[in-house]
């Protein structure tokens, strides 16, 4: 799914990004509602968008109300690459979108996953922090935030005190 090595023009040539198409799809299986958001440079693509401030630029995606009624703001990305400019920006996005009661949360969709993996921004920083600066051939600098490997750890639990361990698979879901 991830289309982060493809050029600009590629990566907007299809309908829709995958990851937003994947997203989408997980909303209407799990009857959670989702509102469009932000820029959309496929289908309605905006004119000299590099203009616009950083914070304009990285508008969230959705905002969805789950079928347990909580609200979220959600920015979905369909790659684990995380851009040092839009890192630099989230302390401004969490301000700016995030609430007690409508969180900023990141969706990473990949074609693998039955859902999405869903990280917080705190978390976005630590496995930021945890990572090297790579860069693109167009000088832009990146961090791979290796959200599969920490998405799949293994924990242990304890459920019953009188039973032996058992070993879970650690999920963040948002819809609980």
């Amino acid at each position: 799914m991830s289309h982060s090595g493809n050029s600009y023009i590629e990566r907007v040539s299809t309908a829709k990004s995958d990851g937003e198409a994947f997203f989408e799809n997980y909303c209407l299986i799990t009857n959670t509602k989702f509102h469009r958001v932000g820029f959309d440079e496929k289908n309605n693509n905006v004119e000299a968008f590099w203009r616009l401030s950083g914070l304009l630029r990285n508008l969230p995606d959705y905002v969805t109300n789950t079928v347990k009624g909580k609200t979220y703001v959600v920015a979905v990305k369909g790659t684990e690459n995380f851009k040092q400019k839009e890192f630099e920006l989230l302390p401004k996005m969490v301000e700016a979108f995030s609430s007690k009661e409508a969180p900023l949360i990141y969706a990473f969709c990949f074609k693998e996953k039955q859902a999405p993996i869903w990280v917080k921004p705190n978390e976005i920083i630590e496995l930021y922090n945890k990572s090297q600066d790579q860069k693109w051939h167009d000088g832009v600098i990146y961090r791979n935030l290796n959200i599969r490997n920490r998405h799949e750890r293994l924990q242990l639990a304890v459920l019953d005190s009188k039973k032996a361990l058992r070993t879970v698979l650690f999920c963040d879901d948002f819809t609980r």
